[in-house]
């Protein structure tokens, strides 16, 4: 049986703005509801919750036709997420919103939530999918890319297993999802020819014009009823039918991510991969703020969190969170996540602002309040700032400041270069604190104050990230490209300096150039920490190349791990470019020791025998595909990554396991430092420490804890990183919420907290 999908896959932004991929949409919508007046049997097929809301919002009475339509089993809903998201970029707790978002709005529109996932033009698809939709009601997936040539599988249907065991059934659809260069009729003339065909096997090809939508044609339609009279084999089908027809457990099981295809969009645009990574965490920070001012009794700030993760949810559309539309639209997507940033930061400042009024600072006239957004405890490094005019009027310099704990005990600090040039009025300071999960702490400040902190940090600081450059003759997604190895140049180091040097950190920076463009590293050493961090800043100024900033492994039989979105995947060893979250790791496979890396801001990695890479800046051209694309000299070009830009990346050695450094929440302490909170002196109802949340077990890690969606309770998401087995014990003192909960290797769960219970549920808050 060959089942015929009529569909529409429509790309919101690519060479287009927002505004003409949303009117496409609505206008495919029509096209597609005459074809269901004039065909009786066709079905129309199409994805993203987004476009659904924009007719919603623009046409009531289009949108109440397609709800018809649906109600009729003329129009198949698919794609339980708010768009067709790239699928190795987006965070695992980014998966988990594009069906919150997605799910909610189908079920409330159309009284069902989606079974099949859907992303047939997206570039590669991450190991944890399978996952990611089990757990959001989603039992099947279609994808189309990487083809037979790029990625080889033993069948085009198949059991995709995550590495967590959760499984879906999985169809690479054949013959591209569009007919932009076959008929049907050549579609299913060709069809036998594919790799693994059988008759025995249900099939599915799509038809109909996409990327600017359109849907099928009168003409498509016609010549399928002519086909229809010659074969008995055919029928007008939408994903759902072809799957409910499919029993998981006699298909072949497959392992592993989809790899590769247009390694290119994993580097390309930095700024909105920096946006997307920084917006992600901004917007979970804001979420537990806000439960922490909830928990302690202050009203959360009143903010949109919805609004802020549809921006951040639509702009993990495939070709803008990878960077390859047209520069409009790029510009476009970094609005979207400024104001989804502007939503997140506000809203944390609030929530911050909110409670430390409540909090009793009575002790000292100047104060800290040290805020903890994660839920685990931390002692590490703060920065802060203090305002002293003093120094240009009277000529009183502020040398030294000392904190003071709620037992009385000093800390002391190291002075640091201030952000702004205002000579010593503006003064910025160094110290080491502790602060307990989802928290805080008060310090009082004492002026003028020196504590003793010891000798200055007798270790030197590591040697930097070594930069090299690449030429790069690729189009913006480097299709038919695996790897950047060509022409390699280092970046020529030009001095070194010393600017900190105490007790608690030492900072060295090394300059270096190539061409017009230069690099600064500050490398981090810290007295208290085994891992150093490289703040980077570049200024990019080469077209067609690359910068890749690397460090030797020092491995003999290196073994490469890399974090993928909420879980973890071997990788094997060579030159070519991958995918990847926040971190990679490079074990010996003797001795269990290595070295790994976390970064801020970059997706991008490739690990060879030597080096662990982090390709940092590239610079193709906007929106340049080959073919059909040749450059002619009367062109605009408009190149990538030009100018400034700035990121982090930590480097952490370990011995015997990669387990021992806790790399997921090193990552977490990178994107979410403590919030560090200037408060005066006034009386308060809330103690000068607190905690409001602890868990326990190696190898968890909490990825939100959020109000919930619905009513007053809490959700609180845990996710098991080391792919072991391991039982959790949770607590929330305020709601008199304590649990336990065993979790499977890289297992993920979520629980509400409500009215002195426990419910688990799944990725749209449903009880299990």
């Amino acid at each position: 049986m060959v089942h015929l999908v009529g569909n529409a896959h429509l790309d919101p932004a690519w060479m287009w703005r927002m505004d003409e991929g949303l009117e496409a949409f609505a206008a495919t919508c029509r096209s597609a509801l005459d074809r269901i007046d004039e065909f009786p049997d066709f079905i129309f097929t199409c994805s993203s919750a987004a476009h659904y809301a924009f007719v919603e919002d623009t046409d009531p009475k289009l949108f109440a036709q397609i709800q018809q339509a649906v109600r009729n089993d003329r129009w198949s809903i698919v794609g339980g997420w708010w768009v067709e998201p790239d699928c190795n970029l987006p965070s695992g707790e980014s998966f988990v919103r594009q069906a919150l978002l997605g799910q909610r709005y189908f079920l409330s529109r159309f009284g069902k939530i989606v079974t099949v996932g859907y992303c047939v033009d997206s570039f590669g698809h991450n190991a944890n999918i399978p996952q990611l939709l089990r757990k959001a009601g989603m039992d099947s997936y279609v994808f189309m890319r990487p083809d037979n040539t790029e990625k080889p599988l033993e069948a085009a249907l198949f059991a995709w297993e995550a590495p967590s065991g959760d499984k879906v059934k999985a169809y690479r659809l054949p013959l591209h999802y569009s007919n932009h260069q076959l008929s049907v009729g050549e579609k299913l003339r060709l069809l036998p020819e594919s790799q693994h065909y059988s008759a025995d096997q249900p099939w599915m090809i799509f038809y109909g014009v996409g990327n600017h939508g359109g849907g099928p044609t009168i003409a498509q339609l016609k010549e399928i009823d002519r086909l229809r009279i010659k074969r008995n084999d055919l029928v007008l089908s939408d994903p759902s039918k072809f799957f409910a027809g499919v029993d998981i457990d006699s298909l072949p099981v497959i392992k592993g991510e989809m790899q590769h295809h247009a390694i290119g969009c994993y580097s390309a645009h930095s700024e909105i991969k920096r946006l997307n990574r920084r917006a992600e965490n901004a917007l979970t920070q804001a979420e537990s703020t806000a439960v922490l001012a909830y928990l302690v009794g202050v009203e959360p700030a009143p903010l949109n969190f919805e609004q802020a993760w549809k921006n951040v949810c639509f702009n993990q559309f495939h070709d803008i969170v990878g960077g390859v539309a047209i520069k409009e639209a790029c510009d476009e997507a970094i609005t979207m996540y400024q104001e989804a940033l502007s939503i997140a930061e506000r809203a944390t400042r609030t929530n911050v602002q909110r409670i430390a009024s409540r909090i009793d600072t009575s002790a000292h006239i100047e104060n800290l309040i040290v805020f903890n957004p994660c839920a685990f405890d931390r002692e590490e490094l703060i920065e802060f700032e203090l305002w002293h005019p003093e120094a240009s009027e009277r000529g009183e310099i502020l040398n030294s400041v000392t904190l003071m704990d709620r037992e009385g005990k000093e800390i002391g600090t190291q002075k640091a270069e201030p952000s702004g040039k205002i000579g010593e009025d503006r003064v910025r300071f160094v110290a080491q604190v502790f602060v307990l999960a989802l928290g805080w702490t008060v310090l009082g400040i004492k002026r003028n104050v020196a504590t003793a902190l010891g000798e200055k940090l007798a270790s030197e600081n590591k040697n930097p990230l070594t930069a090299t450059v690449f030429e790069d003759g690729s189009d913006t997604w480097s299709h038919g490209v695996l790897a950047f190895t060509h022409n390699p140049r280092e970046m020529e180091e030009q001095s070194r300096v010393g600017i900190e040097d105490g007790p608690l950190r030492k900072i060295t920076r090394v300059q270096s150039s190539h061409g017009a463009s230069r690099l600064e590293q500050d490398i981090c050493t810290n007295a208290f920490q085994t891992f150093d961090e490289h703040r980077i800043f570049l200024d990019w100024r080469e077209e067609n190349s690359i910068v890749k900033l690397r460090i030797p492994h020092g491995c003999n039989k290196p073994v490469a791990l890399s974090e993928i979105s909420y879980s973890s995947i071997e990788r094997p060893i060579g030159n070519e470019e991958w995918p990847g979250q926040t971190w990679v790791a490079v074990s010996d496979e003797e001795s269990g020791n290595g070295v790994a890396i976390v970064t801020d801001s970059k997706y991008s990695y490739s690990i060879d025998d030597t080096y662990i890479s982090i390709l940092a800046a590239r610079s193709p051209l906007y929106a340049h595909h080959l073919p059909p694309h040749s450059i002619t000299n009367s062109e605009r070009l408009r190149y990538q990554d030009q100018g400034e830009q700035n990121f982090r990346v930590l480097v952490a050695p370990f011995e015997c396991d990669w387990r021992s450094i806790n790399l997921p929440r090193l990552a977490e302490q990178l994107h979410k430092p403590l919030i560090v909170h200037h408060e005066s002196r006034h009386g308060g109802d809330l103690p000068r420490t607190h905690s409001a949340f602890s868990y326990s077990g190696d190898g968890l890690r909490i990825g939100a804890i959020k109000h919930a969606e619905d009513g007053n309770g809490i959700i609180v998401r845990v996710v098991e990183e080391r792919g072991e087995d391991v039982t959790g014990v949770f607590s929330i003192p305020a709601l008199r919420a304590d649990w336990s909960a065993s979790f499977l290797p890289f297992d993920i769960k979520s629980f509400l907290v409500a009215d002195g219970n426990i419910v688990e549920v799944d990725f749209i808050e449903r009880p299990l």
